[in-house]
């Protein structure tokens, strides 16, 4: 007990985190007029009299009464009223409309999860075997602290989806334990899940530097939520303490500003994370260099733990500096006389100064094309993250070809990518409103592909070519740089933390494997003092110093959002977009007498997708009579069968046909209409 006793004195007695509007900030002086002549009217982004450490109205008061982010109407009848009992469970209390008599449904009970006491536990809830949905939480006690909130771009199988977002079913049930959400940086594989997450959380605190939390507020924003949100800006000086964790941060370099570290003192030891990291002695003129003093003085820390991102750990050397692209961008900008089209990641901030300045230097004006672009530009701008001229940049829709010479263009856009929906490929499918590709176009794709949009790349740079377009991309010249550290950087990172363990986060796993090798070849840290964890997997340490894997795991689900909605991996509706993607779909309607079941003349049957104009006269005929059939010799053997086993039945005939015949197995949808 010395050791807590000496940490409480060493670190709750450390003042708690205070701002005020005087605080220095981590912005390099900027021009912040805002980009675009058609605006709103400026964001107050927070409340110059208002304590970071103070709660919000919304949060203090309106959550506790029950008020949420997208508040439901109440239903006139009072059918539906949730009641909380003392273990905070829902009861669903359901009023019959006719009778008055109400019926009880009792909540499913929860997994109990056992508070140990003076044992610190570590819990990745998203990043591993993966690259998105980056999450983890740190628990001590009763006090729980959480690491980013991001979401993951679905795989090619999960038709539909829009993301996919960590399961928090575990924080759910511990949410009044949770003391804050602290933010590393501002991409949306690190921020992007928050306002799917945090009001079922009753939006707990969320600390990040003025740049993250100025696109964490834009996000809210398109939710309606950011009146419930308690946001608050730190410095990488601040010191913010929740509950018996101190956390404490320093910068380091990425490929958007604002990027941080951190440091979480607990009472069993210090635990560090850098987030995403490069070292680059020649950043982007708009992004502040990395505090390397605060870096190599962890090394004298005697950290017990450290949480590394892994994701170019397969790649040796060191990553390219900004500099570089920075010339190379300027060359093929001063060297091109026709019209350029540049396509980047709207969050890459550090791209989109270097284009701005080399168009400075060129006399181009830069049109922006892409909502995502627009936006990001104009939350830089207001923030002082960017600097632009005035009058440099304008909004695509006033481009006119007429007024503006092809060799004083540049267009700047999103769809790097190859997304479909995006502005580039709709430019490639000649689809896009305002610009048509025409022969002499230079299109230069200032990135790197993502594992698995290779193939959705090559075809946009295809069609572009086809259209007579000159493409440049990373492979022919040195046009863009990660944002990741690669081996040497990772070695180097460290050596200067120098942590008794390791767990190898934000990467596939063999993408973690390396870092391990990287650790134990050229780091010394023993094998046995890496580890490798699942999502959902929970390590303890204890007053001993020592990380030990639990036995205990958490569940953690693939959570599908879809528009509005929300769903889990193997749900109905994945699986049958799967089928009737891959197999098509049968609708088979049947009229009945109302009052005799019968079944009136012959099944009805359409399809779409299912089989070719050449085969659909025989095939839709036998399905047709299996169908009629199935139904006369249902109803005649039980008369009284209800529509579900009715409707199985004749499911199960048609897929014994179809799958026997063609070996497929359509998507089957019977209809019975009551006549």
């Amino acid at each position: 007990m010395d050791k807590i006793e000496e940490w409480m004195k060493r670190t709750l007695g450390a003042p708690a985190q205070s701002k005020s509007p005087e605080q220095k900030s981590n912005t390099p002086e900027q021009n912040k007029k805002a980009p675009f002549k058609k605006r709103k009217p400026q964001r107050s982004w927070f409340k110059k009299d208002k304590p970071a450490g103070s709660t919000t109205p919304a949060n203090s008061n309106a959550h506790k009464s029950g008020n949420s982010a997208n508040p439901r109407p109440q239903n006139r009848n009072n059918r539906h009223r949730n009641k909380k009992t003392n273990n905070s469970q829902e009861i669903l209390t359901v009023s019959n409309a006719k009778t008055g008599h109400r019926r009880i449904i009792a909540p499913k009970k929860a997994k109990q999860y056992p508070i140990l006491k003076g044992k610190l536990k570590i819990i990745p809830l998203g990043g591993l075997n993966e690259v998105g949905k980056n999450m983890t939480a740190l628990e001590y006690e009763d006090d729980i602290i959480i690491i980013d909130m991001g979401f993951e771009f679905p795989k090619d199988d999960l038709l539909g989806i829009d993301y996919v977002i960590p399961d928090i079913s575990y924080l759910e049930e511990k949410k009044n334990n949770i003391r804050g959400v602290l933010l590393t940086h501002a991409h949306l594989d690190h921020i992007g899940g928050i306002p799917y997450m945090l009001p079922k959380l009753d939006f707990p605190p969320v600390f990040g530097t003025k740049l993250t939390i100025g696109f964490v507020k834009h996000r809210l924003e398109e939710f309606k939520q950011e009146k419930f949100a308690d946001l608050r800006v730190i410095n990488t000086d601040d010191k913010v303490k929740l509950g018996k964790f101190l956390v404490s941060f320093f910068r380091v370099m990425h490929s958007i500003p604002d990027c941080v570290g951190m440091v979480f003192d607990t009472p069993v030891g210090k635990v560090v994370t850098p987030g995403d990291f490069k070292f680059d002695d020649y950043p982007a003129r708009n992004m502040l260099p990395a505090e390397m003093d605060k870096i190599t003085a962890l090394g004298n820390q005697n950290i017990l733990a450290m949480l590394c991102e892994s994701t170019n750990a397969t790649k040796p050397g060191h990553t390219i500096s900004e500099k570089q692209i920075g010339e190379a961008l300027e060359q093929i900008v001063a060297d091109t006389d026709k019209r350029l089209i540049v396509a980047s990641f709207s969050s890459q901030v550090s791209r989109i100064q270097q284009v701005i300045d080399a168009c400075v230097k060129s006399n181009r004006k830069v049109f922006i094309s892409g909502r995502s672009m627009r936006n990001n530009i104009e939350i830089c701008v207001d923030l002082g993250y960017l600097m632009i001229p005035n009058g440099l940049i304008q909004d695509i829709k006033k481009y006119d070809p007429k007024k503006n010479p092809d060799s004083q263009t540049l267009i700047l856009t999103t769809g790097s990518q190859g997304e479909p929906v995006a502005a580039l490929a709709r430019m490639a499918r000649n689809d896009h409103p305002n610009i048509k590709i025409k022969k002499g176009d230079t299109i230069v794709l200032s990135s790197s592909p993502i594992i698995g949009n290779e193939l959705s790349v090559n075809t946009v740079i295809n069609q572009l070519c086809i259209m007579g377009a000159k493409v440049i991309n990373n492979q022919m010249k040195e046009i863009h740089t990660s944002g990741h550290a690669k081996q040497d950087e990772l070695i180097e990172m460290l050596k200067y933390v120098k942590p008794k363990y390791l767990i190898p986060i934000h990467g596939e796993y063999y993408m973690r494997q390396a870092l391990a090798t990287l650790a134990t070849e050229f780091c010394d840290i023993p094998e046995e003092n890496i580890i490798m964890l699942q999502n959902g997997e929970i390590v303890e340490a204890g007053t001993d110093r020592k990380l030990t894997v639990s036995k205990e795991t958490i569940e953690t689900k693939y959570i599908l959002i879809d528009g509005s909605g929300e769903g889990q991996m193997g749900s109905p509706v994945i699986v049958d977009r799967k089928m009737m993607s891959q197999n098509g779909t049968i609708i088979a309607l049947i009229k009945v007498n109302k009052s005799s079941g019968k079944m009136l003349g012959e099944a009805s049957i359409i399809t779409r997708g299912f089989v070719y104009m050449h085969e659909t006269d025989e095939v839709i005929g036998d399905i047709k009579k299996i169908a009629t059939d199935a139904y006369r010799n249902l109803h005649q053997k039980n008369p009284k069968a209800d529509r579900y086993e009715v409707k199985r039945y004749l499911k199960q005939s048609i897929d014994k046909y179809t799958y026997k015949q063609l070996s497929r197995s359509p998507l089957i949808i019977p209809i019975i209409i009551d006549c």
